[in-house]
């Protein structure tokens, strides 16, 4: 029996800002070039790509983009939902071929096909530069209305019920496409 079972109503909950210090301490930088599948700005980022457009701080810059069509930046981060992570696995691909690096933050669900396709070949990454960090825990997200950790029910053994701070997602996995920066000159 799973400790937590993840099901969700919406989308678009954020990734915990104490995880995205961690990565961002890691890295050593204080923020991402760009958030390429934002619904709020929570993510330490100077660009953000909304389902209308991409946007810098609040102002939107080009209404006829999204993360899933626009070009990204050197340094990305994703959390996309997770009914749609194919695309974005195959998006960051492509970029990571141009140069970019992006973090994602995927549920591990080795069946799917962007796992075996884009991600692990024979339980080992398909590239050198893919570095995959099983989480040891599920995190737990936050919700975009409330800027607070989602609430759940969870029930006992017993049958009793209590509520607790949830969506937790078993089997997470950060994900690092790491690109080379080109470098152009001219």
């Amino acid at each position: 029996m799973n400790k937590y079972v993840y099901n969700s109503n919406r989308d678009d909950y954020l990734t915990p800002p104490s995880f995205i210090q961690e990565v961002l301490s890691s890295i050593k930088t204080d923020k991402f070039d760009c958030d390429v599948c934002c619904t709020l700005n929570n993510i330490p980022a100077k660009y953000r790509f909304k389902k209308d457009g991409l946007y810098i701080d609040n102002e939107r810059i080009n209404a006829e983009t999204n993360g899933l069509i626009g070009e990204w930046f050197y340094l990305n981060w994703c959390n996309p939902p997770f009914n749609i992570t194919d695309r974005f696995v195959k998006k960051a691909i492509e970029e990571q071929k141009k140069g970019k690096t992006t973090y994602m933050l995927l549920p591990v669900r080795t069946e799917m096909n962007y796992w075996n396709d884009g991600i692990l070949k024979d339980g080992k990454p398909t590239r050198r530069d893919i570095t995959i960090k099983f989480l040891k825990k599920g995190l737990c997200f936050y919700d975009p209305t409330t800027l607070k950790p989602v609430q759940m029910t969870k029930t006992s053994k017993d049958g009793s019920k209590k509520i607790v701070d949830g969506v937790f997602k078993e089997g997470l996995a950060l994900v690092v496409f790491k690109g080379k920066k080109v470098v152009t000159h001219g």
